[in-house]
């Protein structure tokens, strides 16, 4: 796979992390509402998050490796 590529994979892929923790925030809100538990779903958000988080860092090292190419290719 070119690295562009994974670069768009991996832009997708913080997208879909961000629909995803807006829904179970949104989840958590819902039952907050309702007087529900909702530790679990706390739980799962910050499973979300954590995913989140390690999406940013993979992405921001392939941007650092393009840059990196770009330079040393004269762009």
């Amino acid at each position: 796979m070119a690295l562009a590529d994974d670069i768009q994979m991996a832009e997708r892929h913080v997208l879909q992390a961000e629909q995803h923790i807006k829904r179970q925030r949104a989840r958590i809100a819902a039952l907050k509402r309702r007087r529900l538990p909702r530790g679990k779903a706390s739980n799962f958000l910050q499973l979300l998050e954590d995913a989140q988080s390690m999406h940013l860092q993979h992405l921001s090292r392939l941007l650092e490796q393009a840059s990196r190419e770009r330079t040393q290719a004269g762009i």
